[in-house]
Parts: C-alpha cells; sequence; structure tokens
C-alpha cells in the first residue's frame, strides 16, 4: 500500500481519484436504495426535485473556479499557492452565501414554476448547504498538485459516509419524509466542511501566503469562458429534468430521475481521467511535452473504453435488473430512462476539455454547449407539444448529448488538426463494443432464463461474474488487454518503498 500511494504516475493518480469517485457512487447508490424505499414516491420525487435545483445552479455560482484553480496551481510554489488557495475559499464563501440566499429566496417561485407547492419549503430548509459546501471545491485542486490524491479519495470516502448516515439514520429511526432527509444533508454538509477546511491547509503548513505573478485579470481571463460554458451546461442539463418535472408532476420525475442517469462509472472515470489532464496541458510549453500530453490522451481513451465499454454493454441487457436492484419493484418502470442513458454514455465518456484549455479555444467551448443548450430546450418544448412522453424526452435529451460530443472531435480533428480518433483506435473501440455483444448474448438469452427465479443479488452475481470472466479470458484473442488495465495497480501495491 505505501508504494501504491507513494506512486506519483498519472494512472495512480487517475486510481485514486476514482477509488474515491467510486466509494461516493456506491454510498450514493445505498442512499438513494434506502429512500426509495422508506419515502414516498411524493417525498421521494421532492427530495430529487431539490437535488436538482441545487446540480443545475452550482454551476453558474462556481463560476469556473474549481477548473481554474486546478490548471493554476501546479504554476505556483507552495507559497504562492497558499496565497491562491486563500483568495480562492474566501471567494468560494462569498459566492456561496449568495447561492444559499438565493435558493430561499427563490424558493416560491421554484415551487410554482415545477408546480410542486412542497418544494418551496423542502429548499429553504436545504438552503444553507451551498454556503457549507462550496469552500470544499478547493480540495481536488490542492491534492491533485501535490499528487497525493489518496488524501482526496479518503476524503471523498469520509464526507459520503456522513451523509449516508446524517440522511438515512433520521429517516429510519425519526420520520420518514422529505424534511426529515434534508435537515440530515444540512448537518452532513457542515461536518465535511469542517474535514475538508482541514485537509485544504494541511500541504501549507509552515508555509508563508505570498502573492504571485499571477493577476486577478489572469484568473478571470481564464474563469469568465468557463462560467459562460458552465451556463450553457446548466441550461443544457436542465431541460429534461424541467420539462419532466413541471408537465408530469413529481412522481414521474422520480421514476425519471431514477433511470435518467449516467452510467455510475462513467463521471467517475472520465472525471478522473481529466482531472488528471488539466494540469498534464497546463504544463506543456513545448511542443514535446504537448506531444506527450496528446499521447497521454490517447491512451486514457482506449482504457477507458475498455474499462467502460463491457459494463455499458452488460447493464444495457440487464437495465430492469439493476434498477429493480437499486430501487425496488416499485421504479421498474425507470429501467427505459437508464437504457437511453446508457447509449448517450458510449459517446460522452471522453473528455474533450483539457485540449480546449490548453489551446484557449474558450469561445468554441462556450459556442458548441450554448448551441447544444439551444437546441435541447428547443426540441423538448417541440416534443411537449408534439409526443408528450417523459420517454420521447429522454430520448431528444440523450441525442442532443451525442451531437454534442461528435461536434466537439470533428473540430478538433477538422480544425485544429489533432487527430486522436485515428483508425487504430476507432477499430479498437469497435472490437470492445462487439466482443462484449458477443459474450453477453449467450449470458442473457441462454444462461440467464436458468437462473432468472434465483434471488435478484445471486442471479445478477452469477450472471455478471460469468461474462467478466468470459471478457478476461477471450479479450486477449482479439488484442484487448484488459488486465493491463489492473496489473499496473497491483504491480504498485508491492512496490517498496525506496
Amino acid at each position: 500500500m505505501k508504494g501504491l500511494i507513494n506512486d506519483t504516475s498519472n494512472q495512480t493518480q487517475v486510481f485514486w481519484i476514482g477509488l474515491g469517485k467510486l466509494s461516493s457512487f456506491a454510498l450514493a447508490f445505498v442512499s438513494a436504495a434506502i429512500l426509495s424505499r422508506y419515502l414516498n414516491k411524493e417525498d421521494y420525487g421532492t427530495y430529487k426535485q431539490v437535488m436538482y435545483i441545487y446540480s443545475a445552479f452550482v454551476l453558474i455560482f462556481t463560476v469556473g473556479l474549481p477548473e481554474t484553480l486546478t490548471y493554476f496551481l501546479p504554476k505556483l510554489t507552495k507559497s504562492e499557492g497558499k496565497h491562491l488557495v486563500n483568495r480562492f475559499e474566501l471567494t468560494f464563501v462569498l459566492l456561496g452565501l449568495i447561492f444559499s440566499a438565493f435558493i430561499y429566496f427563490s424558493s416560491g417561485i421554484v415551487a410554482d414554476i415545477l408546480n410542486n407547492p412542497a418544494l418551496e419549503k423542502a429548499l429553504r430548509i436545504y438552503a444553507p448547504v451551498p454556503l457549507l459546501l462550496m469552500p470544499t471545491f478547493s480540495i481536488e485542486s490542492v491534492y491533485l498538485r501535490e499528487q497525493k490524491t489518496h488524501y482526496l479519495a479518503m476524503y471523498t470516502v469520509f464526507s459520503r459516509i456522513v451523509v449516508l448516515l446524517s440522511i438515512i439514520l433520521p429517516v429510519i429511526l425519526y420520520k420518514a419524509d422529505c424534511e426529515t432527509a434534508l435537515r440530515g444533508l444540512v448537518l452532513s454538509s457542515f461536518l465535511m466542511l469542517l474535514a475538508a477546511l482541514f485537509l485544504i491547509y494541511r500541504p501549507y503548513r509552515g508555509y508563508r501566503a505570498e502573492p504571485s505573478s499571477l493577476h486577478l485579470r489572469d484568473i478571470a481571463a481564464y474563469a469568465i469562458p468557463l462560467m459562460g460554458a458552465d451556463l450553457c451546461i446548466m441550461l443544457s442539463g436542465s431541460a429534461d429534468q424541467f420539462f419532466v418535472s413541471r408537465y408530469f408532476g413529481e412522481v414521474t420525475f422520480a421514476e425519471f430521475a431514477n433511470g435518467y442517469m449516467p452510467f455510475p462509472l462513467a463521471p467517475m472515470i472520465t472525471g478522473s481521467v481529466m482531472a488528471v489532464l488539466i494540469p498534464l496541458f497546463s504544463r506543456a510549453n513545448t511542443p514535446q511535452l504537448f506531444g506527450e500530453a496528446i499521447g497521454s490522451w490517447q491512451k486514457a481513451i482506449l482504457k477507458t473504453s475498455l474499462i467502460l465499454y463491457p459494463l455499458l454493454i452488460y447493464s444495457l441487457f440487464f437495465a430492469t435488473e439493476i434498477i429493480v436492484f437499486i430501487y425496488g419493484k416499485e421504479y421498474n418502470v425507470s429501467a427505459i430512462y437508464f437504457q437511453i442513458a446508457l447509449i448517450s454514455n458510449f459517446v460522452n465518456i471522453y473528455p474533450f476539455l483539457p485540449i480546449i484549455l490548453a489551446l484557449k479555444k474558450m469561445k468554441i467551448y462556450v459556442g458548441f454547449y450554448l448551441i447544444s443548450a439551444i437546441s435541447i430546450w428547443l426540441t423538448e418544448a417541440v416534443t411537449i407539444v408534439l409526443f408528450p412522453s417523459p420517454v420521447v424526452i429522454a430520448c431528444v435529451s440523450a441525442a442532443n448529448s451525442i451531437l454534442l460530443y461528435v461536434a466537439f472531435y470533428s473540430y478538433i480533428r477538422y480544425r485544429l488538426h489533432i487527430h486522436v480518433f485515428t483508425k487504430k483506435t476507432v477499430l479498437s473501440l469497435s472490437k470492445i463494443i462487439g466482443h462484449a455483444i458477443l459474450i453477453i448474448l449467450p449470458v442473457r438469452l441462454l444462461l440467464f432464463p436458468h437462473i432468472e427465479t434465483l434471488p435478484l443479488l445471486l442471479n445478477q452475481t452469477i450472471a455478471f461474474g460469468l461474462f467478466f470472466l468470459a471478457i478476461l479470458l477471450t479479450g486477449r484473442w482479439l488484442g484487448l488487454d484488459y488486465k493491463s488495465i489492473i496489473w499496473p495497480i497491483f504491480q504498485s501495491l508491492l512496490k517498496k518503498k525506496e
């Protein structure tokens, strides 16, 4: 374990970030699974609407600062870094205060817009959370700069356990309603703030804060385009939830929210890879270093696909069983939304932000997201009139998401002349998908009917175990070395501290 902790390679840093995010997603699913069973659909739908409001507006109120800190911090000394972190923490506190006030005072208007009167009181209970959480946003940037992302993983696991206990225990032991769950969330946010502040300043003990040559205009020049992009991302990501919530009610919204979500491991792995690539590109100040960063990006695409594509294929074929296992039989209708979201994940798992940031093409970044936001709101508004169905809304949303990623990579290839998806890469991706489909078909059609009557956890364990084993054993025949992803981690585990 010491070898793994002391290993500062990009792959190991991705591993630690990914491990923390995996734990976070796992615990979040445990929380959602319990709440789905203890809260009625109306209360659970209101709870999910509160989460939707926060996730929609947090991108605006962070004004691109977390990514900006991640970009600039590796360029500074420890003393200069401490000064920059101090300034960012103060800014996060002020922005968090504004965000909390916005949620509290707009709660009535938001409740009217989403046609849910219970949402007003729920939002006012939740209002302190942004003020408590936003100062924690510096922690990832700090530990990426230090190349000690195992601390970040530990914090992530700690924070999710605190959230889980603070929400679930009151709901189970005291009162099963939305308001009780939200009060627990406020308590957990305060505990997370204390832990995050301790960790954020831990690497800077003994260092005196000193201003750097970095000016406010440099930060603004970097953050403002990101803020514009975040606004467009918010508009894009909130459209489908808005239309489902307003026109189909909180019960349908609960079913939609439990299904139409990215595959849990997808944002975890993609976010981990992007978090490592951004500092890598920020230090690429020579053609050689830039070429190395591009090479790392291409390798990351293949490794991401080797991990995610087989899991996406399996989840696509067993969507109903997975949804019922997580949320219960009452939410089996959520499976169709899950399958639609999975299809879009085959395209939108590849991070393009690092190269856009490195080449200072933020106007293009914002422009593409603005076009996507306009497109998704217009097409979903038309859908509500012509085909008023939450399933059709999900399909339109997925199609817009896929088109956006196709547009970005077309721009990177034909305008920036950077060939990320070479013929060799496309062939490898096709082989991964084809191989996984050839394995899943006999598992689903021939094996599963014989074990379907077993308890859900047992039949899924058997089905996935055989699928995964077959993938590993037969992959090398096609040149798909799945073990190459896992083996370096075990090598790091066995490495002795020098």
